[in-house]
């Protein structure tokens, strides 16, 4: 559990049509590509050693 960092998200709130006073709350999120960066890398790393 990390006590020190305070995590910042972002939301999107926005209004629910036909309501009074509800909101729909979406969180923006970011793409983590450093899985897809490893797999691609491994994945090139076999393909040479496999032509090679």
């Amino acid at each position: 559990m990390i006590l020190d960092k305070e995590v910042q998200r972002k939301l999107k709130i926005e209004p629910i049509e036909g309501s009074y006073n509800s909101y729909a709350v979406q969180e923006r999120e970011k793409k983590d590509w450093r899985g897809n960066i490893y797999l691609a890398c491994v994945a090139a790393i076999l393909a040479i050693s496999f032509f090679t």
